[in-house]
């Protein structure tokens, strides 16, 4: 008997593109984010009042800026700047891409592959906030 083979589908072709509406009368966005590179974590979707994201989601973009790797602050002066409605890119964790930002820029991709790419987009974002020390 052999066994049949299951390919796991990459997360990037679960990527999800949404648009946050205003909440209500009061002008709120429809959405809170939680994490950020200040927490060692990726931002995530918190609560999401106004629909067009799942909590617990992976942000990955806001209105087309990359926010993986931001601080929480960060991705909050990105969410507040974007015209409305907000498009934004998210994506389920999952156990290559969890909510843990170490523990995926600790692993080893190919170099040129998607992950690799996201990793440096990453470090990018990241030393935007480095001070050098002497």
């Amino acid at each position: 008997m052999s066994k049949a083979t299951v390919k796991k589908l990459h997360w990037r072709s679960k990527v999800q593109e949404s648009f946050v509406p205003l909440g209500g009368g009061s002008g709120e966005l429809g959405v809170a984010i939680g994490g950020g590179a200040d927490y060692g974590e990726f931002p995530f979707v918190t609560a999401a009042p106004g629909g067009g994201a799942t909590v617990g989601d992976v942000i990955l973009e806001i209105g087309g800026t990359p926010v993986l790797g931001m601080t929480l602050g960060d991705v909050r002066g990105v969410l507040n700047s974007c015209p409305h409605p907000i498009r934004i890119k998210t994506v389920s964790p999952g156990s290559t891409l969890c909510k843990d930002l170490r523990l995926y820029l600790s692993k080893c991709f190919t170099p040129g592959s998607m992950d690799s790419q996201l990793q440096q987009v990453i470090r990018e974002n990241l030393y935007l906030r480095a001070v050098p020390c002497e």
